[in-house]
């Protein structure tokens, strides 16, 4: 550690820092990188719940005040820039937070900032062919990350002065540190869902101009090629869900506060930092993937499955990953990766070839995800169903030590609300022989009204890595004790302490 990174006030943190380090979590272990670890010294700092949205929050119609980033992740002394669109035109202010532990606060603010003028700006233009909804707004506020930020997710939120208020939501990368572990934030599967502007009245519909790549997630009018749905969607534009944080608050938030309260080692970066820059994934132990990770492109796919081989290994907490294969564009203005492409339709993608935009278990692309994960997806829940139990199975695999769980006993409830499980048809990883181990069977009603199945699984790589695909989109809710929605579950978080321990120790061919 160079102790001059860090500012007076996280080094008198230090002694605290150090306590949280050495002490577990309901089954989390301690950092495994030394006796300072930067997230545990981070995490020591004065936390606030003024983060949440308790003042009137926005919505896609009158757009009181929303906003995007220049860019999905920024790197330590890099400028990033919020395009903010107020209406009508108001001051507003800017108070940007850091998520984590934090006491269980969940965040720490960063900075403030008061008096920003805004400005009402123009409709977001629609293309017709594609249904791509892209904003081009004029910047509002330019952020530089000063040296003494700590890698992580923020959310930007602001607050008009008529007392409306809404998020941004970004990355800092510090690229030039080695941590044990990268995170990857999913922020490609933010983008396919978003709707902005989801402009219907009411809690559900149609938005009446906004589009997705979803069907029930865009307005009814056809686009030129066809289908309802867009085939391009942009991050030039607001995230509808969550008032603007897109999905990071369902899933992902859980997992990081267990994260970071447990003291590991830890660095974040976003599905496009691994679309560009595949060669930083062997600087950590290990790279995770979180909650909802569906949309990848091949160099995302190309960049995991090589570090893999080069000895990283590899944690899928969720499930439906590396479902869709997608493209990134240039947006309008020439910036790279600002535009996602993604057909859904051999025929309809101009691009013919294995990067045509279809399922990645289906010809042109034919590379079944079960073949880097060791499970793939298989259905998903009715959407008014809760989680189903999660079943144990091989309990005798080291991964269940210090658990307490036993075979065919259920466990937390953390099934869904989509799933993957083996498929027989499809080809399973190349590993060593006598590894790969299926670590549940858990039962459950998908949404065709049939009994599906979940299955956990743990595999080695001929390079020594290990890869472990949870099988679950909720597995995060086991980790992290919501009042409002779920508790957490001892086998749950002891199961991934030991996934995350094997990864942070030296690998073993």
């Amino acid at each position: 550690m160079v102790l001059a990174r860090y500012p007076v006030t996280v080094l008198a943190a230090l002694v605290l820092a150090l306590s949280v380090a050495g002490g577990c979590s309901r089954g989390g272990p301690a950092s495994r990188s030394g006796p300072v670890n930067p997230v545990s010294v981070e995490n020591a700092q004065a936390g606030t719940l003024t983060w949440r949205l308790t003042e009137k929050t926005t919505d896609d119609i009158a757009k009181q005040i929303a906003g995007y980033a220049s860019a999905t992740s920024v790197n330590i002394g890099e400028e990033i820039t919020f395009q903010v669109t107020v209406n009508p035109a108001q001051d507003y202010s800017i108070d940007i937070y850091r998520m984590g532990y934090y006491q269980g606060l969940g965040g720490r603010l960063m900075r403030h900032v008061q008096d920003v003028p805004g400005i009402h700006q123009p409709d977001c233009p629609m293309d017709h062919l594609t249904g791509l909804v892209a904003c081009g707004w004029a910047p509002g506020y330019r952020l530089t990350i000063p040296p003494g930020w700590t890698s992580g997710v923020y959310l930007a939120k602001l607050t008009n002065a008529a007392g409306f208020a809404s998020y941004i939501i970004f990355t800092v990368r510090d690229d030039a540190r080695h941590a044990d572990l990268l995170y990857q934030q999913s922020v490609t599967t933010y983008q396919a869902y978003n709707a902005w502007p989801r402009d219907t009245p009411g809690a559900s519909g149609h938005p009446a101009t906004g589009k997705s790549l979803y069907e029930d997630g865009s307005s009814l009018a056809p686009i030129g090629l066809g289908p309802p749905r867009a085939v391009m969607v942009s991050f030039d534009r607001p995230y509808a869900k969550n008032n603007g944080a897109g999905d990071f608050l369902d899933w992902e938030f859980y997992y990081l506060r267990w994260l970071e309260k447990s003291g590991y080692d830890v660095a974040y970066s976003t599905d496009l930092d691994t679309h560009r820059n595949g060669r930083i994934l062997r600087n950590y132990k290990g790279f995770l993937s979180v909650g909802h990770d569906e949309y990848w492109t091949r160099e995302m796919y190309d960049n995991v499955t090589a570090a893999r081989d080069a000895g990283v290994n590899v944690g899928f907490f969720g499930a439906d990953a590396v479902y869709w294969q997608i493209r990134m564009a240039p947006s309008a203005a020439g910036v790279p990766d600002r535009i996602q492409v993604c057909y859904k339709d051999a025929a309809l993608d101009p691009v013919k070839g294995p990067t045509s935009t279809v399922l990645w278990r289906d010809p042109p692309a034919a590379r079944p995800e079960q073949q880097l994960i060791g499970v793939q997806f298989t259905s998903a829940q009715p959407s008014e169903s809760a989680p189903a139990a999660f079943v144990p199975a091989g309990v005798e695999n080291s991964l269940y030590h210090g658990s307490g769980a036993t075979a065919a006993t259920p466990s937390g409830h953390v099934v869904g609300y989509e799933a993957d499980r083996q498929f027989s048809g499809s080809p399973l990883p190349d590993s060593v022989p006598g590894t790969y181990a299926l670590l549940s069977d858990s039962p459950y009603l998908n949404d065709d009204g049939r009994i599906d199945h979940q299955n956990s699984v743990i595999y080695q790589a001929r390079s020594g890595a290990w890869v472990f695909g949870a099988g679950s989109i909720e597995w995060s809710w086991g980790l992290y004790d919501d009042a409002r929605h779920h508790e957490a579950d001892p086998v749950i978080q002891r199961v991934t302490a030991n996934v995350l321990d094997r990864f942070v120790r030296p690998a073993q061919p």
